[in-house]
């Protein structure tokens, strides 16, 4: 197959900073953390990083959190309609102007008013982990506005955060944009059948992992898009922390609660990135080859 071997070995030397960093999904590490370390309870943690998934913000995430400690709360609040004035980001834009109460009130609908768990858990068979991971992806789209990106990201976060016994066996790729043409630009496949891509997919996975970084499924599927986004010019490693980092600095009276977990779960000199997405280091990469590897 004609790949990209340069490519290639600068993706592995990417995906060794970027987990190395807790570049990864560290939204996921900072909410597994706050129920890990008793903040939360494995209920709140749950509802916590559903809200995360509606909105992609921690600071709109945790704002209704707060204001709505649970799905009932929520749902039986008259003023439930100012869940719409928290911002969703771009991933979200879907749910811009007020449909984000659609998202919410369908997922309330299916609970009717119990816990969240049950609710989630009850697709699954237990025959394994990868299987239950597509039964689980599947149920979370009966959500409206839930599509295939936001159903892999919840699934993902149940099993980091919570515990939910999935695992993800492949990263449903066919269904992907950026993963699928990150893939496609490695090597050098414009249009794959689903059989070349799921093949390209396992000898990526491969090298990587010669590399000397593990990489979980789940996390193989971000690293290969985020790699993608680098060498267009629109990311760096340590974006997704300075991008966390501004969301947390953006909280008011719970931010102790949420630095507490931050310094539990990103290693220095990470830890100590400045707020913010830099628009200057995004193109370094696309401009010069060179990686940042440091904040």
């Amino acid at each position: 197959m004609p790949a990209d071997d340069a490519a290639l070995a600068d993706l592995c030397s990417f995906a060794a900073i970027e987990t190395a960093s807790c570049d990864l999904e560290p939204w996921a590490a900072v909410i597994g953390e706050l129920h890990l370390g008793g903040e939360l309870s494995r209920e709140e943690a749950t509802w916590l990083l559903t809200l995360y998934n509606t909105y992609d913000d921690l600071g709109s995430a945790w704002s209704v959190f707060t204001r709505w400690p649970s799905p009932r709360a929520w749902t039986l609040d008259e003023d439930r309609g100012g869940a719409a004035d928290y911002p969703c980001t771009q991933e979200r834009r879907n749910l811009r102007g007020g449909l984000v109460l659609r998202r919410l009130y369908g997922y309330a609908q299916e609970l009717s008013g119990g816990p969240q768990l049950p609710w989630i858990e009850h697709p699954l068979v237990g025959d394994t982990p990868e299987r239950d991971f597509v039964r689980l992806t599947a149920h979370l789209r009966r959500i409206w506005g839930v599509g295939r990106q936001a159903a892999f990201e919840w699934a993902e976060f149940l099993g980091k955060c919570v515990g939910v016994p999935v695992s993800a066996g492949d990263a449903q790729l066919w269904e992907s944009e950026g993963p699928r043409r990150s893939l496609q630009r490695l090597y050098g496949i414009p249009k794959p059948t689903q059989r070349e891509l799921d093949h390209i997919a396992a000898d990526c996975h491969a090298r990587i992992t010669a590399s000397g970084v593990e990489l979980a499924v789940w996390d193989f599927e971000t690293v290969i898009c985020d790699f993608n986004v680098m060498r267009d010019g629109r990311y760096y490693p340590g974006r997704h922390l300075a991008a966390l980092r501004e969301e947390i600095d953006g909280m008011n009276g719970d931010r102790p609660v949420m630095d507490r977990a931050w310094w539990r779960v990103v290693p220095e000199p990470w830890a100590g990135i400045a707020p913010g997405i830099s628009k200057a280091q995004m193109p370094v990469y696309r401009d010069t080859g060179r990686m940042v590897d440091h904040p």
